[in-house]
């Protein structure tokens, strides 16, 4: 039997949604099951609707929890755990997790970049790149969708090749003999575009995290400009540091 302290400094909406994240973290309640509702928490508890609501808004916040109209709450997928020290593509990502990677090819077009993607990539007037954009899947669902410019001269006929089903920092190994040496990136919230929401299949106005900035090769050479929207619900970063070592957030989710 759970209970309350109602003479604790925490508001009892926070201990109610503290006993709850506790059921969650130790898989007493998995992904997919039901979570008591309002009624189960005002009669448990001895609470009002208003506090038991807030309980359950905390937990749909933090993306523990969502909610479907007219059945209840339900606990929600295990996020993607990501290192922002490791350069580590999506395609390993999700194979560690046990998910089967996939990609939807949504673009492929060589151009003129435009001018900030020019400087961040050094390439000369004219210069053209590949720019890709697909939607990545893990057993199906969709997790991000990314955006990358790869230089031409660097990587030519890149638009023959199946982007579908592999990983991109693979073939660029592989078939390019390219040596990847590490990716600088910058985390930022964003919300999500008609567009970007219709893929990800969330709704308009979404939370999302943004990954964006540049792959290097050996030699400081810009192999990657990239731009990556995670679903918030699905992804979180962790950052490991030494006492000692120099700090560079470098990583992230790659391609």
């Amino acid at each position: 039997m759970y209970t309350v302290d109602r003479d604790s400094f925490k508001p009892l909406y926070y201990q109610i949604s503290e006993i709850m994240r506790e059921k969650i973290d130790d898989d007493e309640w998995k992904p997919g099951d039901r979570v008591w509702s309002e009624r189960d928490l005002i009669n448990q508890f001895q609470v009002s609707r208003n506090t038991a609501r807030e309980a359950l808004d905390v937990l749909v916040k933090e993306g523990l929890i969502y909610r479907m109209r007219g059945h209840g709450s339900f606990v929600a997928a295990r996020k993607m755990r990501h290192g922002l020290f490791s350069l580590t593509s999506f395609t390993e990502t999700m194979l560690s997790r046990g998910l089967t990677p996939s990609s939807r090819l949504m673009a492929m077009e060589l151009l003129v970049p435009p001018p900030r993607i020019v400087e961040h990539l050094r390439l000369d007037q004219g210069q053209k790149a590949f720019r890709i954009e697909r939607l990545r899947l893990g057993d199906g669902e969709p997790m991000a969708l990314n955006i990358s410019y790869i230089p031409q001269h660097l990587c030519p006929h890149l638009d023959r090749v199946d982007l579908e089903t592999g990983s991109l920092y693979c073939l660029l190994e592989g078939e390019y003999g390219l040596r990847l040496w590490q990716s600088e990136q910058v985390l930022k919230p964003t919300v999500a575009t008609d567009y970007e929401a219709q893929l990800l299949d969330v709704s308009p106005g979404t939370p999302l995290l943004l990954a964006e900035g540049t792959t290097l090769l050996e030699g400081d050479v810009p192999i990657e400009y990239s731009k990556l929207l995670y679903r918030a619900d699905r992804y979180e970063f962790t950052i490991s540091t030494t006492r000692y070592a120099g700090a560079r957030i470098s990583g992230g989710p790659g391609a």
